[in-house]
């Protein structure tokens, strides 16, 4: 029984387990503590390695592989990225811990394997960090991504063309995700990756711009005739064309865009006032005139114009079989200031005036203040209107017209942007002090000018320091401002306030002695001294005024002035000493003249 073959067969079987098992339990402790044999990582072998030298052999490989450089491509377009920019990295510890594991959950199948030559090839474990990828993508689709091109339709001059729409290119996120992913940590698949992308298609195709075209094409085909006042003038094709305009329009029902071709009302009626100007007749506002000391009220008149928002909607109704000429509505234009409200201010005649001198020879100073009173003169104050002198001339630049004059800085004067329009304020101050007007803001200069009145003199320097009143009167105000050779006049004009102005000036107080600067002079010989400006002290002043109406009293002020003193300014010989004068010559008498 034991030599038959049923029994060789069954002994056969028994031998094989036991040798396999034999085998399989010898191998599973001579590798307990190392990577089984045939396992590679990435193409890397690592079979026979324990942890720590299976960590050493790797951590290389994973380097490399994160900063490697990949080229990502959508049509034409390139771009490098490594993985490790795009948040994607090696796994290491979980890697390793792959190769350890391998093979040791089946281990026949593992040593069929190994006694076959045949290895188990594994893929590097990555992780992904999701906002850096997040933000990978985001900068991907920023590059990637185009937009679709509605067709649209343009004109230049009455020459109408399409523009012809373009298909869209957008990034498929989530797909891109994945082949970033699966091509960071596979080399064979190549380092050059194509983008998944997805075209879109524009709103506004070819046919619709056509359309469009094809109706402008029709109202440009020749020039456009209007009818005004019972008088007939054309307008060419380039002029009616430069107030067409196309437009994009939402269907909010449908989501869905069209073209539409409109005529701009505003744009129509520049034209055709450009082409034919007699449709337009300006207005006239109400002014008024000084003649001495009374004021001339000039009526408003009234303008024309044309109506042409009903010409836009006839204009896309042309067709080259309807050409009707097109009616122009006339529209009276009111004056912006009629004579009725110039009426209504009671501008009648003069309240107050003041004048200030200057030398006419200082020509940049003269200019200057002539700058400024020009920027000043006809200004209109309506009833609780307030007036900013920095505010009606602007800065003092060179842009603005100013020159450089003599200016006071640090208690001397000095060449300056500007100098003279402080003799404008002053003068204006003084004219609104007597006529009792509300004064807003006045500051003094910093040094007492002789010509002016003690204490009733202002400056100002743009964006510092301003000279501002208020017309506190039921009535307009009229500024008149004016430059003679021998000095600058504010007038206001307005009707007869009724108002009395009492006005006081204090001693002078707090006197303050005038520094002296010298200045080294090298033409002038060591040991001489030259004053050039003599200096005078500073001093406090104070200035009040009262002022009533009806026995009532509209303001009550009180101007303190703080003066400092002007330098006392002496130049000092620094040069050669000066050579001592020969003695006056003697006539000598001769005892034997020839």
């Amino acid at each position: 029984m034991w030599n038959s073959p049923r029994r060789k067969s069954a002994v056969a079987g028994v031998i094989v387990i036991v040798l396999l098992g034999v085998l399989l339990g010898g191998s599973a402790v001579a590798n307990a503590g190392e990577v089984l044999g045939g396992i590679t990582v990435g193409g890397i072998p690592v079979g026979g390695l324990t942890g720590e030298q299976l960590v050493t052999r790797l951590a290389p490989a994973a380097r490399a592989m994160q900063v490697r450089p990949i080229t990502l491509y959508a049509g034409k377009r390139e771009w490098t990225l490594s993985p490790e920019a795009m948040g994607i990295t090696v796994d290491l510890e979980a890697t390793a811990r792959r190769a350890f594991m391998a093979g040791r959950s089946n281990s026949i199948t593992w040593l069929l394997q190994s006694l076959g030559s045949r290895e188990q090839r594994l893929t590097w474990v990555t992780k992904v960090d999701r906002a850096r990828m997040a933000q990978a993508l985001r900068e991907l689709s920023s590059r990637v991504n185009v937009e679709a091109s509605n067709g649209n339709v343009t004109l230049a001059g009455s020459d109408v063309r399409v523009k012809a729409p373009t298909e869209g290119v957008r990034l498929r996120s989530g797909q891109a995700r994945q082949r970033l992913v699966g091509a960071a940590v596979n080399p064979a698949r190549g380092d050059r990756v194509r983008l998944p992308v997805t075209t879109t298609t524009p709103e506004i195709g070819q046919e619709e711009a056509v359309r469009i075209q094809q109706q402008a094409q029709g109202i440009l085909r020749a020039p456009v005739e209007f009818i005004w006042s019972s008088r007939s003038f054309t307008l060419s094709a380039e002029r009616v064309a430069s107030a067409l305009r196309v437009r994009v329009v939402e269907d909010p029902k449908t989501s869905s865009a069209s073209l539409l071709l409109q005529a701009d009302a505003a744009a129509l009626k520049e034209q055709i006032i450009a082409s034919a100007p007699f449709v337009k007749k300006a207005s006239k506002d109400a002014s008024f005139s000084v003649r001495g000391d009374s004021v001339i009220l000039n009526p408003g008149q009234e303008g024309s114009t044309i109506d042409t928002s009903e010409a836009a909607n006839a204009l896309l109704a042309l067709k080259d079989s309807s050409r009707r000429p097109i009616n122009l509505p006339v529209v009276v234009e009111p004056p912006a200031f009629s004579t009725e409200q110039a009426q209504a201010l009671k501008i009648t005649s003069k309240i107050a005036t003041f004048t200030t001198p200057f030398d006419s020879r200082n020509v940049p100073r003269v200019a200057n203040i002539d700058r400024m009173a020009s920027a000043i003169d006809g200004k209109l104050l309506r009833p609780g209107q307030a007036f900013s002198l920095n505010g009606a001339t602007g800065a003092r630049t060179p842009a603005n017209g100013y020159q450089e004059a003599q200016v006071i800085v640090d208690g001397e004067l000095v060449p300056g942007i500007g100098g003279g329009v402080c003799q404008v304020a002053t003068t204006l101050f003084n004219a609104v002090f007597t006529a009792g007007l509300d004064v807003v803001e006045r500051v003094n200069h910093s040094l007492h000018i002789s010509k002016y009145p003690m204490g009733r003199d202002a400056t100002v320097n743009y964006g510092a320091q301003d000279f501002r009143f208020r017309n506190d009167t039921e009535f307009g105000l009229l500024l008149k401002a004016s430059v003679s050779s021998k000095g600058m006049t504010v007038s206001i004009f307005s009707s007869p306030l009724g108002r009395t102005v009492e006005e006081s000036t204090s001693p002078t107080r707090n006197p303050k002695p005038a520094p002296t600067k010298v200045i080294e002079d090298p033409s002038l010989p060591a040991g001489v001294e030259k004053v050039e400006e003599p200096g005078t002290p500073g001093f406090d002043v104070t200035v009040t005024r009262k002022v009533t109406s009806g026995g009532r009293v509209l303001h009550s002020d009180t101007f303190v002035s703080k003066y400092s003193p002007w330098k006392r300014i002496v130049k000092k010989g620094t040069g050669p000493a000066a050579k001592p004068a020969p003695p006056p010559a003697e006539d000598v008498f001769s005892p034997n003249p020839t």
